[in-house]
């Protein structure tokens, strides 16, 4: 069985828009090859930390929200800390509450990765 997932990844702010769609592509790729499905991404774009994180003060915020067997996570977050251009992450399991309250489409029809990308 799938679960639902949210996890949030902050890239480095000195990758430029080209870097950061590829890192999302291949942070999608990634899931999609292990099993999972991806149901939406959300870029949030280039903001300002509240604090400094590994001596960044910035950084692109990049939300997923996808379903995978619970095997798969442990390579996700394996494949992030090796991954450069991501420097901090959270993958969270969400409840079904959260996931009830999700919208209908993003529950539904899988949709090509491509066409889940937002810009902000």
């Amino acid at each position: 069985m799938n679960n639902f997932y949210e996890q949030l990844v902050l890239l480095l702010p000195t990758l430029s828009e080209d870097e950061v769609q590829d890192a999302v592509k291949k942070i999608s790729s990634f899931i999609v090859e292990n099993g999972g499905e991806i149901l939406k991404i959300d870029n949030w774009g280039k903001r300002k930390l509240a604090y400094k994180l590994n001596r960044q003060t910035m950084g692109y915020y990049v939300l997923f929200v996808f379903k995978a067997p619970s095997s798969v996570i442990k390579k996700i977050e394996e494949f992030y800390k090796v991954y450069d251009p991501i420097f901090k992450f959270m993958v969270i399991k969400l409840t079904k509450h959260q996931i009830a309250s999700l919208p209908p489409e993003i529950k539904g029809i899988p949709v090509e990765p491509s066409e889940l990308v937002s810009q902000v």
